[in-house]
């Protein structure tokens, strides 16, 4: 089950991968598109002040020019991205990392075409050399940490070679002499270089943390498919969490019947719609019942239905969980019954434990949990023979031995059972 799911999640998450390069330049688009216009801003509200300072007020038609075609790339980018799988795998990784090599050296690019204008190591001061950091940060969204470390390499390369070639340019003022100082930006390219690689693990953790959900609700959903809705989130947590295998073996468990008197007579005169809402009403309040005892309702059938106490999973006393369910499924019954909630209705309840046999029965697209065996049959006849003693809950020996009561019952010995050749004692609870 994990294998597949894994597979599954591969398959899903490559189709994000996708979806996120696309994303990706798109934000990067709008993170420009917001820069040029904070560039133009800036270069208007502040005119006259630096053209007092500044010795290169072309540096703004630059950084406007170089704005713009990251801007306009990162758009063809965003919608040709999807296109890359038709080239096959392979090439499609290697187009992600020809296009990681490309943004991340055009802030490289940017920052030779400035030092064309600005003496020594000036155009490293500029805000364009924090776009190493932005697109860096932006390769996590890659999910991908070879990429992500791809991409902090290279930039730390890069701007480890400009730095030095900068820092080796005469300055014409002395003052920024130490600005020069090649070692200095060894930190720089040192933190470009850690940027990827953390980037990777984040984008690692991700992965991991996903991977986990999506294994361990393909695991809900597979256990919620097998034993249909009538499973509590509490047994489903409990069969992940253990990372319990439903495989077929043998197991002592308490088997429980109900069934619903005249239900047939009820549902002679009504409709179908009024069938449905009167099961819906009568049936939801008995399930979470056997859902808070641990119990599983394995099947519904029209006006009856059985649960299993033990199986998948055993708890301390799960025939003590089958009576008290019972009990509480009558007191519940009864209250609505007097309160006019529901109509009048009156159920029969037959319980048995034994050594039954479970597993999963059906295809691999359509299975469901079975449970059979004598100690099956004998809690469906001890639900039939409710009506012979005129009683609501019998219970087998076996089930007696194994629970404490309030009350001694009253009970019937040589009960004979259709299909068992020897007769046993039932406990009437009710």
């Amino acid at each position: 089950m994990a294998n597949n799911s894994t597979k599954l999640f591969e398959e899903i998450f490559s189709e994000e991968i996708i979806s996120n390069e696309s994303f990706r330049s798109k934000v990067l688009a709008g993170i420009v598109g917001f820069l040029i216009v904070v560039v133009l801003l800036i270069s208007l509200t502040f005119k006259e002040q630096f053209r007092e300072i500044s010795q290169f007020p072309i540096a703004f038609q630059l950084t406007i020019i170089i704005l713009s075609v990251i801007f306009v790339r990162s758009l063809f980018v965003s919608r040709g991205a999807k296109q890359w799988t038709r080239y096959g795998v392979k090439a499609f990784i290697l187009i992600r990392y020809v296009n990681a090599f490309i943004e991340i050296s055009i802030p490289t690019v940017a920052l030779i075409i400035y030092s064309f204008n600005l003496p020594s190591v000036f155009p490293l001061f500029t805000p364009v050399a924090l776009l190493y950091f932005l697109i860096i940060m932006l390769s996590a969204l890659e999910l991908d940490f070879k990429l992500c470390v791809f991409s902090g390499t290279i930039a730390a390369i890069q701007f480890t070679i400009l730095a030095w070639y900068l820092s080796n340019k005469p300055s014409p003022i002395e003052a920024i002499e130490s600005f020069s100082f090649f070692p200095v930006y060894l930190g720089t390219s040192a933190l470009l270089f850690i940027s990827g690689h953390t980037a990777g693990l984040i984008t690692n953790q991700i992965k991991k943390g996903l991977i986990k959900h999506y294994r361990a609700q393909s695991e809900r959903n597979e256990i919620q498919k097998l034993f249909g809705q009538q499973i509590s989130k509490e047994i489903v947590d409990e069969l992940v969490d253990n990372k319990y295998e439903i495989q077929s073996r043998v197991r002592f468990a308490a088997i429980m019947f109900l069934d619903i008197r005249n239900f047939s007579i009820f549902a002679q005169n009504k409709s179908p719609e009024e069938i449905i809402a009167y099961q819906n009403n009568v049936f939801s309040f008995i399930i979470e019942i056997i859902n808070e005892n641990k119990g599983i309702v394995t099947q519904i059938m029209g006006d009856g239905l059985m649960a299993i106490f033990g199986a998948p999973i055993e708890h301390e006393n799960d025939c003590q969980l089958a009576v008290n369910s019972a009990f509480e499924i009558n007191k519940e019954l009864s209250r609505r019954n007097k309160e006019g909630l529901i109509p009048e209705t009156i159920i029969r309840i037959g319980i048995n434990a034994g050594e039954v046999v479970t597993g999963n029965v059906g295809t691999s697209e359509r299975k469901q949990y079975s449970v059979t065996g004598q100690p099956v049959i004998i809690a469906a006849r001890l639900e039939q023979i409710n009506k012979e003693l005129n009683s609501v809950i019998l219970i087998s020996d076996s089930v007696y031995k194994r629970i404490s009561l309030a009350e001694e019952p009253k009970y019937h010995q040589d009960v004979v059972i259709k299909g068992i050749p020897n007769p046993i004692t039932v406990y009437q609870l009710v």
